[in-house]
């Protein structure tokens, strides 16, 4: 089941890619439709588990905590990716998210003692490697302003601390919330950051596709979060991180190909092969 649940986050995630591929075009603002895309989120959360049904509640201040940094590292994530991209390409901005996966695994080995063997670490460098591979390339006349040149790095040690964070949940909290709780709770914290912003540059309405795609977008990214907590519990995290990025990239890149007339380069097609190689060391 443990492969299921993982094969279910990655669809999912692949959806989340593709509904933001859609706002990017209709030129949507991205934080307003995020916002309701964690409201969504939070209230399907809420319906969706037994609020009285906490084995301890002594758990609770510490995961509502652990809960509201993440769901301001969740938001913010999404906010600097659109940025990057925006100022510095897609290729290192796709580059600081994935690799950023370095974070959970060496929080799942070094720290959770998971099991080392010799084909997960090969399998690990070559996820590595053909992530690397898979970024589009970067034009080479093309000027990066040094204010803007933090942001890739913000988004490699963000994302890799979100990662983290599902992990540590896993470990350390999942006896006190259940999956759907801790979801809800997150979400929320999400939304309430995202709703601050909003205020603050008075930006709080929204337009009716904006609502639109915020629900659709909220249904995928619950189940995206949720399926991988899920796939955790059941699978080490030196596993689910690099198969579920990998997967992502892989099955994206296709996707780009078919529906959105991308042309991958040689080097993206030999990132491809090694990554098939490193999904079969990993699952091995």
């Amino acid at each position: 089941m443990g492969f299921l649940f993982l094969s279910l986050s990655a669809v999912f995630s692949l959806s989340v890619a593709q509904v933001l591929k859609f706002i990017e075009i209709r030129s949507l603002r991205v934080l307003n439709v995020l916002v309701i895309n964690y409201l969504v989120a939070f209230v399907i959360s809420i319906f969706s588990t037994d609020w009285n049904g906490f084995s301890d509640q002594t758990g609770l201040i510490p995961i509502l905590g652990h809960s509201a940094i993440l769901g301001f590292l969740f938001i913010a994530n999404f906010m600097i990716y659109s940025k990057s991209i925006d100022k510095n390409g897609m290729g290192i901005s796709i580059a600081a998210m994935r690799m950023s996966l370095v974070f959970p695994i060496l929080l799942s080995l070094l720290i959770y003692n998971e099991e080392i063997t010799t084909g997960l670490i090969l399998g690990i460098l070559l996820s590595f490697v053909s992530l690397i591979l898979l970024v589009p390339s970067f034009k080479k006349d093309r000027r990066i302003k040094l204010k803007f040149a933090a942001l890739p790095v913000f988004l490699f040690l963000i994302s890799g601390i979100a990662d983290s964070g599902l992990k540590i949940f896993e470990q350390e909290f999942s006896m006190f919330f259940d999956e759907s709780q801790f979801l809800a709770s997150l979400f929320f914290f999400a939304f309430l950051t995202g709703s601050i912003f909003l205020f603050v540059r008075k930006q709080f309405n929204f337009k009716m596709k904006e609502l639109i795609y915020g629900i659709l977008l909220g249904v995928v990214n619950l189940y995206s979060s949720y399926f991988i907590l899920l796939a955790l519990k059941q699978i080490p995290g030196s596993v689910v991180f690099p198969l579920v990025n990998l997967s992502i990239v892989f099955v994206g890149t296709f996707i780009g190909v078919i529906f959105w007339k991308d042309r991958p380069d040689k080097k993206q097609w030999f990132g491809l092969a090694l990554a098939l190689i490193s999904i079969f060391l990993l699952v091995a």
